[in-house]
């Protein structure tokens, strides 16, 4: 009997001592694991953050990931595994996560089965249950405070945030959220940080009808959901990185408002272009057209009405509805084109490209047509009078300077279409942004947008002179109608950015991208040699 006492006295010895190596081990990998790992905001807020101790302000991100997952298992949450793997995916040395992987799980288990439930006196009860009910009541002040806010300012608060995060942590969700915070920028909604679980990317319509109908419950309100892809420098390791963007659901209706603004702008710019050839006001802003000529009017407005047509049946076959143009008159050519956008968002990045080009392609390819049928029609005073442009006034694009002072109306218009189809793909323009977003990222878009919003009008005002004072009004007008009428900041994200661009598309954007950026040009190319 003795001996066994002994055999027993020396096995449990034994374990100590490797439990006592285990837990050093264990110390020594976290450190290693937190040295090797990049830091990254996670669990700021949703229920990861109540795990979180006084003692671990000088934690680093992943060593408190790792802690917390092994708090979830000892306390038993269902969620513990999803933990574990957001924890697996921060450590970046591949070698370390096993380790780390099993001291969590060990500690965890160890935690849960040999520490003592502790024994609450009445008066602690009675203080939890106190402290639950508060907490409750906390929270659907918060609930009515973020529905008060939908209601009067239509846009998702901190509070939605926080309840978004909690909705995503659950194991049988395509997505488990981590972290979330209520943005502004690049549209007013929820960025929730996490991890796509199992084939979530490659199936991501069935995972967003999953999601929306989970936080459409949670908010209390319809939400669209979009992957976009992370382009901040946590996306630096290699390999892309996507979060979830939470937005309000947008009417597909059109605001009578819009319709009116629309009816007003047309009807400003009609009148424009008819009268501008003989109004002694638009000649002194710089009118470039010669008393008593006759403007194509109908020519004119047929390219606009043709590819707002085009961006209309364009966004209608990928199920996306368009809001109605604004036209931009001008002073000096009549018309400079129209800004519009979508309703709804696009389902890819593929498809804002072919939408956002849509209308500057119609528009180019029927100004391709005018200028092929005045090369076939020569003028005859039955048919068409010719325009004479003023000598002393300096084109303000010059493709409108390549054919001398007199041309055919339809050689007009096809050039002026260009001229218009080139404006509206300039990096600061609705569809050029769209289109360097869908080729290069929201973030280069934006930057280029924002150096060329300033350069195109400072380009005019360099090469300018006391004789071409006129060169300054396009880029002006231009920069004018951007600023005040163009929501391009506030555009629609694509539903998924998962799917790369087709290289025809890339190639085709390219292309018209290079052209615009010449057909655009302010000043006439004479100036530059």
């Amino acid at each position: 009997m003795q001996h066994v006492a002994a055999n027993f006295k020396q096995r449990r010895r034994k374990v100590l001592v490797q439990c006592g190596c285990a837990v050093l081990g264990a110390s020594v990998v976290i450190q290693i694991v937190a040295l090797n790992s990049p830091s990254q905001p996670l669990f700021t807020s949703g229920s990861g953050s109540g795990l979180q101790r006084s003692g671990e302000q000088d934690l680093t991100e992943t060593q408190r990931a790792w802690f917390w997952a092994a708090r979830c298992v000892a306390a038993d949450r269902p969620d513990a595994p999803a933990y574990l793997e957001a924890a697996w995916h921060q450590t970046e040395a591949w070698w370390l996560r096993p380790l780390a992987l099993t001291w969590a799980i060990l500690l965890g288990l160890g935690v849960r089965f040999y520490q003592p439930a502790p024994i609450l006196s009445k008066e602690d009860q009675r203080r939890l249950k106190q402290q639950q009910q508060q907490q409750q009541q906390r929270q659907a002040r918060l609930r009515q405070g973020s529905e008060q806010a939908l209601a009067l300012g239509g846009q998702l608060a901190e509070a939605d945030a926080q309840d978004a995060v909690r909705a995503l942590q659950r194991l049988e969700l395509p997505f488990f959220a981590t972290s979330g915070k209520s943005v502004d920028r690049p549209v007013s909604g929820i960025e929730i940080r996490g991890n796509p679980r199992g084939n979530a990317l490659q199936n991501w319509k069935a995972a967003r009808s999953v999601l929306e109908a989970q936080l459409s419950t949670a908010l209390n309100c319809s939400v669209v959901v979009h992957l976009v892809q992370v382009e901040e420098e946590r996306a630096t390791m290699g390999q892309k990185m996507f979060d979830l963007f939470v937005t309000q659901a947008p009417k597909e209706t059109v605001s009578s408002g819009s319709v009116m603004l629309s009816a007003s702008s047309l009807l400003l710019s009609i009148a424009c272009v008819m009268n501008f050839p003989s109004s002694t006001m638009l000649h002194q802003l710089g009118a470039v057209i010669a008393p008593d000529s006759q403007m194509p009017v109908g020519v004119l407005f047929c390219l606009l009405a043709v590819g707002e047509l085009a961006r209309y049946v364009s966004a209608r076959n990928v199920g996306v509805h368009t809001k109605p143009p604004i036209f931009l008159p001008s002073p000096q050519i009549g018309v400079l084109g129209t800004l519009s956008g979508v309703q709804t968002p696009c389902p890819s990045r593929a498809a804002a490209l072919m939408v956002a080009l849509a209308a500057p392609l119609s528009i180019t390819a029927g100004s391709l047509i005018c200028l092929a049928l005045a090369a076939a029609m020569p003028l005859s005073t039955d048919e068409w009078q010719a325009l004479h442009t003023l000598p002393q006034v300096t084109m303000p694009a010059w493709p409108l300077a390549l054919f001398g002072s007199t041309l055919h109306p339809l050689k007009w218009a096809g050039v002026h279409g260009l001229v218009m189809a080139s404006l509206a793909l300039l990096p600061h323009s609705p569809d050029g942004h769209i289109v360097w977003s869908c080729l290069h990222g929201r973030s280069f878009a934006k930057r280029l947008g924002n150096i060329t919003l300033l350069a195109f009008p400072i380009i005019g005002v360099l090469f300018s002179s006391a004789d071409t004072a006129s060169l300054t009004t396009l880029p002006l007008m231009w920069t004018f109608f951007l600023i005040n009428f163009s929501t391009h900041e506030q555009e629609m994200l694509a539903l998924e950015e998962v799917s790369e661009v087709p290289l025809a598309g890339r190639l085709l954007g390219y292309s018209v991208l290079a052209a615009a950026a010449m057909g655009a040009w302010p000043v006439p190319l004479s100036s530059l040699a």
